[in-house]
């Protein structure tokens, strides 16, 4: 009787146990035990297409305009400009911006990656050329430690790199080299790709993409790096963009606002730093997650912040090589905000951008906190049309030209506190870039629990080649809470051609590219360390190596060689083989 007792005390210690674990578990890592049901149900995952066809009626026009159902003034919308310091009712700018096919092209054709997805259609997921004969990720890897910077909550820590922070990759002519702070190793070496990367401990860093090693002092700012930064796009000037993530406490513990840097990379110094402390925005929040558009025709600065402004500014930039000068000295800076009194004023977190914008003509697309994805004119910093999604945009908007019509894709995430489960639909669309009008939804039911959001924080990459009907884009958060999809979608139905499901989620954006070969992979990194190898036709995994660690960032490709970072502050290079 006593050893049948002791049998079943044991047993109900071991359940109690059990249970405390799971409970701790969940403790840890979604800080609220209301999260057990999230736990214990699955998210419905993919869901049925939404067609409207009848939408792209238009998108082959040359000129953005409104339907009724875009128009801004019957949404609503309260526009608002500032020119150097003044509130005025309308505006011109002197100087035309003007993405032309042509530019956009010789933007993108600027060796190396020099922005957020590599040009500013945001459709350039790697660069150079890729011979891949065995189908693997060589075992030689180098890595290189970074370091972390204390949050504005006085608390947490920003570590390593995350969302989006992709590497930038610069390859610079042997004159440009000779009147930088290089080592004089870095400016010897033939064929040298740069990696520049500002990261969350606060500091630029500065590699070869070969060996890892440091190619100049790197940049200590003190405030952390979420986003990409950007070079100027003429392949020659030596000119940093990036902005800052969160605010920092200052020496005496004073608030020092987030901001946007340029810096020269001539000599590491800072050259202007704008974007804090703006009574002109909406929001207190001085954010700068986007990776800015500069227009080296104009010298013009685009940089969205997610204080809810769009800041542009003539740059004057002045850049002699033989002499190893660089300056800024900005004029004209034009600002733009709206409003939407019915829904902005419910809460200052929906105004803002933390996705990067796209340009063609005098447009700019881009999409915001609070659900709306809108077209910009960029001459008279006025709103063309405006759709609402419903859902954060987090996901940067993909411009792609079709048979002569102008695409843009989209996705979204799922704001926090939906519902009392905190699942719902984020969804991947496809719009009329001529009319805002939405062609296809493609929605996903996925989880959302504080901090940590579900649906597509990853900007989707079109397909080439033998998948050039495709387009790419990894979900998060579904169908259990710690899981996710890459996808590949029918760009003309929005319909799935496959579904890989992941051990784990995924922020980080994906990468293509087309091997000598002839053919075409897919490389994503994963919250759990996952990096896969993949065959972007069918969806098959390659290989896979594992990094004990967050693959929060997005990666970037140049030939063979890969640069990747984790949140466990590593930089890390691998080379395909």
């Amino acid at each position: 009787m006593f050893k049948k007792k002791t049998i079943i005390i044991s047993i109900v210690l071991v359940l109690v146990l059990v249970v405390l674990f799971i409970g701790f578990k969940l403790l840890v890592k979604v800080g609220n035990p209301k999260y057990f049901y999230n736990y214990l149900h699955d998210a419905a995952g993919s869901l049925a297409v939404e067609s409207y066809s009848a939408n792209a009626k238009g998108a082959d026009d040359g000129k953005a305009k409104p339907t009724e159902n875009t128009d801004p003034e019957s949404k609503g919308v309260i526009q608002k400009i500032e020119v150097n310091g003044e509130i005025v009712s309308s505006y011109e700018r002197a100087e035309k911006i003007m993405f032309s096919d042509d530019l956009l092209k010789a933007i993108s054709d600027i060796p190396g990656m020099i922005t957020f997805r590599g040009n500013y259609s945001r459709s350039k997921s790697s660069t150079g050329t890729a011979s891949v004969k065995n189908e693997k990720f060589a075992e030689n890897k180098w890595t290189y430690n970074t370091g972390k910077i204390l949050k504005s909550n006085g608390v947490d820590y920003w570590s390593g790199n995350g969302w989006t922070g992709q590497p930038l990759l610069a390859k610079w002519s042997k004159e440009t080299k000779a009147v930088m702070n290089m080592n004089d190793s870095a400016k010897s070496k033939d064929g040298l790709i740069e990696v520049i990367y500002p990261g969350m401990d606060g500091s630029i860093h500065f590699l070869d993409m070969e060996t890892g090693e440091e190619t100049r002092p790197e940049i200590y700012v003190g405030m952390t790096f979420k986003g990409t930064a950007s070079l100027y796009p003429d392949g020659k000037t030596p000119l940093l963009f990036c902005g800052s993530g969160d605010a920092q406490t200052g020496p005496f513990g004073e608030n020092v606002s987030q901001r946007f840097y340029v810096y020269s990379l001539i000599d590491g110094k800072l050259l202007y730093e704008g974007g804090y402390n703006d009574d002109f925005a909406p929001r207190i929040w001085h954010a700068y997650d986007s990776s800015p558009v500069i227009d080296p025709v104009t010298d013009t600065l685009i940089y969205p912040g997610e204080n809810g402004v769009i800041y542009t500014m003539k740059l004057n930039t002045k850049y002699d090589e033989s002499a190893g000068t660089l300056s800024v000295n900005p004029s004209d800076i034009v600002k733009f905000t709206f409003d939407i009194p019915d829904k902005y004023a419910e809460g200052g977190t929906l105004w803002g951008s933390e996705s990067s914008a796209c340009v063609w003509n005098g447009y700019l697309f881009i999409g915001d906190n609070g659900g709306s994805i809108y077209c910009l004119d960029l001459n008279t910093m006025k709103m063309v049309w405006i759709n609402d999604v419903a859902e954060d945009i987090n996901s940067s908007p993909v411009f792609e030209t079709d048979g002569g019509n102008h695409y843009l894709y989209v996705a979204t995430t799922l704001k926090y506190g939906y519902n009392s489960h905190n699942m719902g639909k984020a969804s991947i669309y496809k719009l009329n870039a001529m009319t805002g009008e939405i062609i296809w939804r493609k929605p996903y039911e996925v989880h959302t629990v504080k901090g940590y959001a579900g649906g597509v924080l990853s900007t989707g990459v079109p397909g080439t080649g033998n998948v050039s009907d495709y387009i790419f884009y990894s979900v998060s958060k579904t169908p259990d809470l710690e899981g996710g999809y890459l996808v590949a979608l029918d760009k003309r139905t929005g319909e799935e051609v496959w579904k890989k499901k992941l051990e784990m989620y995924s922020w980080s954006s994906t990468i293509l590219f087309t091997s000598e070969q002839g053919k075409t992979y897919l490389i994503q990194g994963c919250q759990n360390g996952d990096l896969l190898l993949m065959d972007a036709k069918t969806g098959d995994t390659l290989d896979l190596l594992n990094f004990g660690s967050g693959i929060e960032a997005t990666p970037a490709l140049y030939g063979n060689r890969l640069v990747l970072a984790t949140r466990s502050e590593k930089i890390i290079g691998v080379k395909l083989e």
